[in-house]
């Protein structure tokens, strides 16, 4: 049986966040909302191309539906944004000298420095956060490749 990774530290923009999982509600939700907001990327499309890809880097766009993920993506309420990046961000916290601090308090407030304007940050951690909690899921399948390959390839700095 293979352990479970708990975490996972990331670099963005020079600082280290330590990342863990959902709990297991919040995780299935999570799944079932970025399935659903990425099932438009993959339609009419025949997965059996991505099984040898190794990296993210390797897919063709024009092969995905990028204005079906978009459009979807148009689509998500605000309130579901703030849930979904909120819930993103109470697992992230930056490592530091004097131990680990969330980066999002219990009442929504940021918990670390210089992050309230630091929109590509918060939006790196988002989606970091994403990845790490579902990638799990897509084992075994074409897509464990796309979305093991993003783990590598999203950009970082």
């Amino acid at each position: 049986m293979n352990q479970i990774e708990n975490y996972k530290d990331v670099e963005i923009n020079g600082r280290t966040f330590r990342i863990r999982k959902f709990d297991a509600r919040t995780g299935s939700f999570m799944l079932i909302k970025i399935t659903g907001l990425l099932a438009p990327l993959f339609k009419n499309m025949d997965l059996s191309k991505f099984k040898d890809v190794k990296n993210a880097s390797e897919v063709k766009l024009d092969a995905l539906n990028i204005p079906g993920l978009m459009s979807e993506l148009g689509n998500l309420s605000e309130k579901d944004f703030e849930y979904v990046q909120g819930k993103c961000l109470q697992v992230c916290s930056e490592v530091l000298a004097a131990g680990l601090t969330p980066v999002l308090n219990s009442n929504g407030t940021f918990g670390v420095m210089g992050i309230e304007d630091d929109t590509m940050t918060v939006l790196a951690l988002t989606a970091h956060t994403l990845i790490f909690n579902v990638k799990g899921f897509f084992s075994g399948s074409p897509l464990a490749s796309i979305v093991g390959g993003l783990m590598t390839t999203f950009p970082q700095d």
